[in-house]
């Protein structure tokens, strides 16, 4: 019996893992920020893979890995994390949809087939 119990757990929480990245709500990520600085990995537009660290005070830092370095800040639009640079993309607003998983979080773009229920625009 403990065996079978063992296996319903073990499947239970395997299964979120391999069904793919879960989108996080604005809610959600904002939480995590408060409760300390959030890492990101985002290949998402960018030439090449970029470590993102945002903080709660609205600030950002990007390390590229050919080790270009760039800060900025970022900013939630409902479930949509936006966010400027003062140098990548001509100092440009990026907004994303932030996705967790094994892994950790990394970047992608916002589609509706994601956020079917988002009342976010952009604009």
């Amino acid at each position: 019996m403990r065996i079978v119990m063992l296996v319903i757990i073990v499947a239970t929480i395997a299964l979120p893992a391999q069904s793919g990245d879960r989108f996080l709500s604005g809610k959600d990520f904002k939480a995590r920020v408060e409760a300390g600085d959030v890492m990101i990995k985002s290949s998402a537009d960018y030439e090449f893979p970029v470590d993102i660290t945002l903080r709660a005070d609205g600030s950002i830092e990007g390390v590229s890995g050919n080790g270009y370095i760039d800060v900025g800040s970022w900013w939630l639009r409902g479930d949509i994390l936006c966010h400027k640079w003062e140098g990548w993309f001509d100092g440009l607003r990026k907004c994303y949809a932030v996705a967790g998983s094994v892994a950790g979080l990394t970047l992608a773009k916002p589609t509706a087939k994601h956020f079917k229920n988002a009342k976010t625009r952009l604009k």
